[in-house]
């Protein structure tokens, strides 16, 4: 019983020890050899790997997990006590040192996918929000040029629509009445100098007539109401102020009987048969836009509907802390659906970019210094290309200005682990040439 416990513990041993030998050669070895990862310079290929050593040439002597600076002509020990594996050459031609090789079983496996380049046209719809505002102008602001107690104040409600022509006040003012005085005087006196048949005085007396009336105009008096004075020779106490165009009252600044001063503003009325919409464009979005363009916008509030506009203006500055430029669209709103404020979802059609090279934005990885995509230069073979891009498109696509022809195809999926091996084998290749002969194992 003493023997077979005995038996037991050394059986036990030796197969903790087999055990231990054996996960350390394995992760041991290059994450390029159980990846399915290979190069030109170190490619497996079937058969016996005793055969296959005696008949290729060794390259160079590495430890895979203390990297590059590994790398020796001669067999020996790496700084981490490991025994250094042999890289042997390729019997075929030797491929570029960023070239990578996937075994077909291990791309299934990695998922790696690939996309044709194509030629075609570049579209793109920009979506954005904004709100709607009244158009500038079509604003109308009623102030006075004199001082005066408002009579009647007929628009008194924000909100209330107005036709041009409409009465809105009227307005006592002894500056007024004054010049409606004197101009009933220089009246009188020009019908009399008529009469005399004096023509140089008739003269004068006509120029200071029209001068009176320039003056009640600027006063904020119109022409008929100017005529009617003339005509009836009496002045009017209430000079009735009238609305200048078709809209909606808003900002009613008076109240009835109030007084109020020269300058101030009495109300406002915005016609809103037409309106804008201010929308928000992001700057890597601007190279789209141009004035002109058809814009569709729907709106919350009205469910169903689609309005389109035209973009007519772009903001030449741009908010710092968002990083996006306001676009603006001009809407026909003689229904008076629109109100302003109403918030809306805009899209944007811009102009198409004819006849260019497009690849699928997945494609192509921004290393920080350029941008890089991976061709399949035949099957399983992979090179990192260097490319110049321009313009974002719709359905995930991006323009190519260089480093690509049509009918190639580039990685678009799985293209960050080949990435990983592919510099791998360039930082190798820069390290092979420096190795010397009587370079020290492990030094």
């Amino acid at each position: 019983m003493k023997i077979f416990k005995t038996l037991l513990v050394i059986a036990t041993i030796s197969v903790s020890i087999l055990i231990g030998i054996a996960v350390g050669a394995w992760n041991h070895r290059p994450i390029s050899r159980w990846m399915g990862l290979t190069t030109g310079t170190a490619k497996v290929v079937g058969g016996s790997a005793a055969a296959r050593s005696s008949q290729r040439k060794i390259l160079y002597w590495w430890d895979p997990m203390v990297g590059p600076s590994s790398i020796s002509k001669m067999p020996g020990i790496s700084s981490m006590g490991m025994k250094l594996i042999p890289v042997y050459g390729s019997t075929t031609k030797s491929a570029p040192a960023g070239r990578v090789r996937v075994n077909p079983v291990m791309a299934q496996n990695m998922g790696i996918q690939t996309a044709t380049v194509r030629e075609g046209v570049l579209r793109k719809t920009i979506r954005t929000v904004g709100y709607l505002q009244a158009a500038a102008p079509n604003r109308w602001s009623i102030n006075l040029r004199t001082d005066g107690w408002i009579g009647k104040l007929y628009a008194t409600t924000n909100g209330t629509a107005v036709r041009k022509g409409q009465k809105l006040f009227t307005l006592y003012s002894p500056a007024i009445v004054t010049a409606e005085e004197e101009l009933i005087a220089a009246r009188k006196s020009a019908i009399a100098l008529q009469k005399s048949r004096e023509l140089g005085a008739t003269r004068e007396a006509e120029e200071l007539l029209r001068s009176i009336e320039h003056r009640l105009k600027f006063l904020g008096v119109n022409g008929s109401q100017i005529q009617n004075i003339q005509e009836t020779l009496h002045a009017q106490t209430y000079i009735t102020f009238y609305s200048p165009s078709t809209g909606t009252l808003t900002d009613v600044q008076v109240e009835q009987k109030s007084f109020v001063k020269s300058g101030t503003t009495i109300m406002r009325i915005e016609n809103l048969e037409t309106v804008w919409l201010n929308v928000r464009v992001l700057d890597n979005q601007l190279s789209w836009i141009r004035r002109g363009e058809r814009v569709t916008s729907t709106f919350a509030a009205l469910p169903g509907r689609t309005f389109t506009g035209k973009l007519i203006f772009i903001d030449r500055y741009e908010n710092s802390r968002f990083h996006n430029t306001t676009v603006r669209i001009v809407l026909n709103n003689r229904l008076g659906q629109l109100r302003p404020g109403m918030y809306a979802l805009a899209e944007i059609h811009t102009t198409p970019v004819p006849r260019c090279l497009l690849v699928p934005r997945v494609a192509v990885m921004n290393m920080g210094t350029g941008k890089l995509v991976f061709v399949e230069v035949s099957p399983g073979h992979f090179d990192p290309v260097a490319v110049k891009t321009g313009l974002r498109g719709g359905r995930g696509v991006v323009q190519v200005f260089s480093g690509l022809k049509k009918g190639q195809k580039v990685v678009t999926n799985g293209q960050f682990l080949i990435d990983v091996e592919s510099q791998l084998n360039q930082i190798k290749a820069r390290f092979i040439p420096q190795v010397s002969p009587k370079r020290k194992a492990g030094s």
